[in-house]
C-alpha cells in the first residue's frame, strides 16, 4: 500500500503530471458531451420518425378499421337475415320431427317377398 500511496503523492506533487492529467480528463469530459449531444440528436430525430409513422398508422387503422368495421357489419346483417329467413321456412314448411318418421315409412316401398 505504501508504494501505490507513493505514486499518488509523487503524482500530486507533480505539477507538470497533474496539469497532462486534468487536461486528459478535460478532454475524456469533452468527448462523453459530445457523444452525449449527438446520441441525443439522433435520439430527437427517431423519435420525430415514430411520431410520424404512429399518426400514419393510426390514420391507416383509422380509414381501414372503418371499412372493415362496416363490411362486419354489413356481414352480420346477412348471416342475421339469412337466420330470419331460414327459421321462417322452418316454421311454415317442415312438419314436426315425429311425424317425419311416418312421412319416411310411407315413402318406402312395400314389396312382399316371393317364395321359391
Amino acid at each position: 500500500m505504501d508504494s501505490g500511496g507513493n505514486k499518488n503523492a509523487a503524482r500530486d506533487d507533480c505539477p507538470n503530471c497533474r496539469n497532462k492529467e486534468v487536461d486528459q480528463l478535460k478532454s475524456d469530459l469533452f468527448n462523453c458531451k459530445k457523444n452525449t449531444q449527438a446520441k441525443d440528436k439522433k435520439i430527437r430525430e427517431l423519435d420525430k420518425r415514430v411520431f410520424t409513422l404512429t399518426i400514419i398508422a393510426v390514420a391507416i387503422g383509422v380509414i381501414f378499421g372503418k371499412e372493415a368495421l362496416d363490411s362486419l357489419v354489413e356481414w352480420l346483417d346477412s348471416i342475421n337475415a339469412f337466420k330470419s329467413g331460414a327459421s321462417n321456412l322452418t316454421e311454415v314448411i317442415a312438419p314436426a320431427p315425429g311425424t317425419l318418421v311416418l312421412f319416411g315409412a310411407a315413402l318406402l316401398p312395400f314389396r312382399t317377398r316371393k317364395r321359391r
